[in-house]
């Protein structure tokens, strides 16, 4: 609880409300220009319809013909510059449409709302579009890509109802209009009944545009008799949809502009990725000034697609300007109240921080409503989110507070090297010989440091493995490499490579030993397998146990769960890490103190992901992933730090090691 100590405080926050509503509710009218986006100059044109008039500065300072206009006024203009046209009602009508179709170039919201009609959402009618506050903060980051010149390529994170992929569309109908001929553009949705109802809105505003700013009347017709390409003919640009469902139905070639719409719902499958379809139709965009690459959703999880390229974008690793807009941008999210002082001191924690973001009272008021309608929170976090990681919510019974994970993000950096790692065989011992780096851009391997052999150290290097399957549809193989060096220090483990993929059992596992074998000589870092997922599946569970009795017998740095001195008594060796209902919350309660504490390094965004899609199952006993997510880089993790903690201070060893028998790490060593 946020603690209000008198009245002058009280009195304080309802005067900054004020001034947000001052912000909130400041005139606006797109037909003169009052409030509306980019620098106005306020100019009065005499015998105008119009009165005074706030017009884009640009339009003045570049058109002489504005400039003439408001020195002279129309009359004036007609008398001085025209001077084989007498001055008349007609005269002035056609100098008015000129007027109009000079200004249209440069205002956007003054087009739309006199020449765009849209379907108005609480009613059957169509209405002029005039922008809203939210459309209006999206417009000016658009237009100041446009006015510089640029390519106008952004990612837009929505919240809900205020017609983000209305603006978008009707920006690009705007330059196939006003700007632009031979301006073809994309509308693709995940699948293509969503593409329709976007291009419906160009149908829509086509019908009703008035001939005279063309010339002619608009003609939307069939290109070459496709219903899914459609072409504007008075301006010869195509419109074409199709679905990312069904990518080969989309028109390739000339492209200028794409709007890319709801494609937090594209999911990867077999064969079909939304980055390959998205790299397809951004590589027909040529970067010009003008062309279009709008991406847009409400957020649908983290670790898809449409999560990955906002990072990107807003850690400047793409070409993309992230856009957000928080509920409380939204006008219509707002409730009167009827006693101020007696709010403010019920406001809980959260609610502040809304405050602290800048939503007023009345609009804190309608979530504080809002929210006994849902049912999780975080439902109500993804569905109306303030911020742009509450929109990516996609559990509430995350088992890593939001907090932390955003904390374990922070140190993710891209790798220095990916492709993969092979050596003379893909299995036994020569697959330990020759081991050498390819880069590759299908590779597994990802690298964020180098190995460090300048001098040994035994048990620097933890190298852990979750085993996964090999079709498409299994969970991956994991392999994750932790450096331990600055422990000796007093510092924390640190995550420097992995390995992730489909592979063989048998190969994953020598893949593992590969990499052990790379980071330190003389066997001197610890692999550590875990291995209950295959010793649950009968035969193949029994053949990976074979396995890892085979690289124990060349390996000897290998984790064993069997006490050390059950084995001096005879019993066999269990190899790996078995991960069972004691184990299990064991490693993950020590992860999430981990994360807390910062108790290590994660480099792997992914990394980070899985452990927000971590969740408590419905039972309130068993952990695992969201469905459709995965937890192998998690597991590794868990158990990695895990182990860093539980063995002893890597060591330097000035000369080789060498035993008459293997040293067995077990459970009962840790």
């Amino acid at each position: 609880m946020h603690d209000i100590h008198n009245d002058f405080e009280v009195e304080s926050i309802l005067e900054e409300n004020r001034k947000r509503h001052e912000i909130i509710n400041a005139p606006y009218n797109p037909v003169t220009g009052l409030g509306a986006v980019g620098e106005r100059k306020k100019i009065s044109i005499k015998d105008s319809p119009i009165g005074d008039m706030y017009l884009p500065v640009e339009l003045i300072k570049e058109n002489l013909f504005i400039r003439r206009l408001a020195k002279y006024g129309f009359k004036g203009y007609i008398i001085r510059f025209i001077k084989e046209v007498e001055y008349s009602e007609e005269a002035l009508n056609q100098l008015w449409i000129e007027f109009i179709k000079y200004r249209i170039i440069y205002d956007f919201e003054y087009w739309a709302y006199s020449f765009i009609f849209i379907k108005d959402k609480v009613s059957p009618k169509d209405i002029p579009f005039k922008l809203n506050r939210a459309q209006r903060r999206v417009l000016n980051k658009l237009e100041k890509l446009r006015k510089a010149g640029k390519p106008i390529k952004f990612i837009l994170l929505k919240a809900r109802q205020w017609g983000g992929s209305t603006l978008v569309q009707i920006y690009m109908l705007w330059i196939m209009l006003v700007h632009r001929r031979n301006w073809n553009t994309v509308i693709c949705g995940d699948v293509e009944t969503q593409s329709r109802n976007v291009r419906a809105m160009i149908t829509k505003a086509l019908n009703k545009y008035p001939s005279y700013l063309l010339g002619e009347t608009v003609k939307f017709t069939p290109f070459e008799g496709s219903s899914k390409n459609k072409v504007i003919q008075n301006t010869n640009c195509v419109v074409s949809i199709g679905s990312f469902q069904k990518p080969d139905t989309l028109r390739s070639g000339d492209i200028s502009g794409a709007h890319l719409t709801e494609i937090g719902l594209w999911r990867a499958t077999p064969g079909k990725k939304p980055e390959d379809l998205i790299q397809s139709i951004s590589g027909s965009i040529y970067d010009t000034a003008y062309t279009i690459l709008g991406l847009e959703s409400t957020a649908k999880g983290v670790g898809n697609f449409f999560h990955r390229t906002w990072q990107q974008a807003v850690k400047g690793k793409n070409n993309l300007l992230p856009i957000f807009v928080a509920w409380f941008d939204i006008d219509i999210y707002s409730i009167p109240i009827d006693n101020y002082e007696e709010f403010i001191h019920s406001m809980d924690e959260y609610e502040w921080d809304l405050w602290k973001l800048g939503a007023t009272l009345e609009a804190i008021a309608w979530y504080r409503e809002k929210k006994k309608d849902m049912k999780d929170i975080w439902r109500m976090n993804s569905e109306y989110p303030s911020t742009p990681t509450e929109a990516f919510q996609s559990t509430g019974r995350r088992r890593f507070r939001l907090s932390d994970t955003l904390k374990l993000r922070e140190t993710c950096i891209d790798p220095i090297f990916h492709g993969e790692i092979s050596g003379s065989e893909e299995t036994g011992t020569e697959s330990l010989q020759n081991l050498r780096l390819s880069k590759e851009e299908m590779g597994c391997l990802s690298i964020w440091k180098m190995p460090d052999k300048s001098k040994r150290y035994r048990n620097r290097y933890i190298v852990v493995m979750d085993v996964g399957g090999v079709s498409d549809e299994a969970d991956y193989t994991d392999i994750t490499v932790f450096d331990r060096y600055w422990m000796m220090d007093g510092g924390i483990p640190e995550v420097v490579a992995e390995w992730h993929g489909h592979i063989d059992h048998d190969k994953g596992a020598w893949k593992a030993v590969q990499m052990a074998t790379f980071y330190a000589d003389e066997e001197d870092a610890m692999v550590v397998i875990e291995s209950n997922t295959l010793e649950t599946e009968g035969t193949e569970g029994n053949n990976f146990e074979y396995i890892l009795d085979e690289i124990a017998g060349h390996y000897s740095n290998l984790y064993c769960r069997t006490p050390a001195d059950q084995i001096r008594q005879g019993a066999p060796a269990k190899w790996g890490f078995h991960t069972n209902t004691s184990t299990k919350p064991m490693v993950i309660s020590h992860q999430a103190k981990a994360i807390r504490d910062s108790l290590y390094i994660e480099r792997c965004e992914e990394a980070v992901d899985e452990h927000d899609t971590f969740e408590i199952k419905e039972d309130g006993k068993t952990m695992g992933a969201v469905e459709g997510m995965h937890d192998d880089r998690l597991m590794t993790r868990a158990i990695g730090v895990w182990i860093c903690y539980r063995i002893g201070l890597p060591f330097a060893v000035n000369t080789p090691i060498a035993t008459p028998t293997r040293k067995v790490i077990s459970e009962a060593t840790i």
